[in-house]
């Protein structure tokens, strides 16, 4: 913490100034203050943990996670040692573990950006789980873990860890050599390539697969053909990926400054612009649930109305004392919020009440980069970073 240290004057004075009460009295409260600023962190990290809904909690594993299809189909965690593994939902138990790649950080002058990306970027889901890393596009059985095939990408044009794939429908999508690719998942057949201009930005619904522009714009193609739908050079999609319910696509747009980003409601169909909010200071990803669409600004959750783009409620939310992302993610009702120093909150989608939080006695504040993962479906968050796999909440029932 800096402080400013008053310098002695090199001229003594002959009469000692009056004592001015008003400046003595807030001198005092100042250097307490002071020194409860000084003090006070050592506390927070020290005082006693605040418990959410707990299920299980694995801190030798950590990373991405994402779900197949439910809280009762499949978790899988892309792991900062280079290793994707399937857990069960109920007891984090690990069914199967396989190394895809070089543990992160890896060598060479980008090993820090591929440490701090969390790990491999992953997608699941038809029986499959597709990863993205320098060795290409790695398709795995969701059982068994099994290799089932494999493409080479030597000609990555951006850093593979931005890659995200998709699968739906059969396929497998993904961006390389500025080419959106698409693959059958059962064997790995190249069925269609588009034209160079896409990057790895994806999201796929509808029987559409959207893809961020290589310079910007947002595309979207047939999933089935590779045709060409629509343009729109509105936007820029190269951000985070898009984000796609009830036949709106929902696209978050960085601006020069942090104060400055812009979200986009887009016709799927057709692309039109439905709607645009502006000058809003997002970190982080957007998440859509239910017909609203959550932001991280600043110390607020904000969640807007996905038809017309009007704030619906906002609520606090503490930064976290260490160094890295938080997240938010909604499903069902709910939304999370997943600050970098390891605490969880749940807010009402409808109302913005908080339901429940989760601290641990000791807050994360060390200046380490970590990225907050989290998956969410039903009553059932999943949660990922540096220091391990966390679920909470109440799976449903068999």
């Amino acid at each position: 913490m800096n402080s400013d240290t008053p310098q002695n004057d090199p001229t003594p004075s002959a009469t000692p100034p009056p004592i001015n009460r008003r400046r003595l009295l807030l001198s005092a409260a100042g250097g307490l203050g002071a020194l409860a600023v000084a003090g006070g962190t050592g506390w927070w990290a020290s005082r006693g943990e605040v418990r959410g809904p707990r299920l299980w909690a694995s801190p030798d594993l950590g990373g991405r996670v994402v779900l197949a299809a439910g809280a009762q189909h499949g978790l899988f965690a892309s792991g900062y040692d280079g290793r994707v593994r399937a857990l069960d939902p109920a007891t984090g138990a690990v069914r199967w573990s396989r190394v895809v790649g070089a543990a992160a950080p890896a060598d060479g002058p980008d090993g820090w950006q591929l440490a701090s990306s969390g790990g491999w970027p992953l997608a699941a889901g038809d029986g499959v789980v597709c990863v993205a890393s320098t060795a290409g596009v790695q398709v795995l059985d969701a059982a068994s873990g099994e290799p089932r095939w494999e493409v080479a990408a030597p000609d990555w044009d951006e850093f593979p860890w931005r890659q995200e794939p998709v699968v739906g429908g059969g396929r497998v999508f993904a961006a390389h050599g500025t080419s959106l690719r698409c693959y059958d998942a059962v064997g790995g057949g190249l069925c269609w390539s588009s034209d160079p201009g896409a990057s790895g930005v994806l999201a796929l619904a509808g029987g559409t697969v959207f893809a961020g522009g290589r310079y910007g714009g947002l595309l979207a193609f047939d999933a089935r053909s590779g045709e060409r739908r629509w343009v729109q050079e509105a936007v820029d999609g190269t951000g985070t990926p898009p984000v796609v319910e009830r036949g709106v696509v929902h696209v978050l747009q960085n601006g020069p400054t942090v104060d400055s980003a812009t979200v986009f409601a887009l016709d799927a169909a057709t692309g039109r612009v439905l709607w645009q909010r502006g000058r809003l200071p997002v970190s982080g990803p957007l998440s859509v649930a239910d017909g609203a669409v959550c932001l991280l600004s600043g110390e607020r959750l904000v969640a807007l109305d996905a038809a017309t783009g009007e704030t619906r409620w906002t609520a606090q939310v503490p930064r976290g004392l260490g160094r890295g992302t938080s997240s938010a993610a909604a499903a069902d009702g709910t939304v999370y919020v997943g600050t970098n120093d390891d605490r969880l909150f749940a807010f009402d989608l409808v109302t913005g009440r908080a339901r429940w939080r989760d601290e641990p006695q000791r807050l994360r504040e060390d200046t380490e980069y970590t990225r907050v993962f989290l998956a969410a479906a039903g009553s059932a968050v999943f949660r990922g970073s540096r220091t391990g796999l966390h679920a909470l909440g109440a799976l449903p029932s068999a």
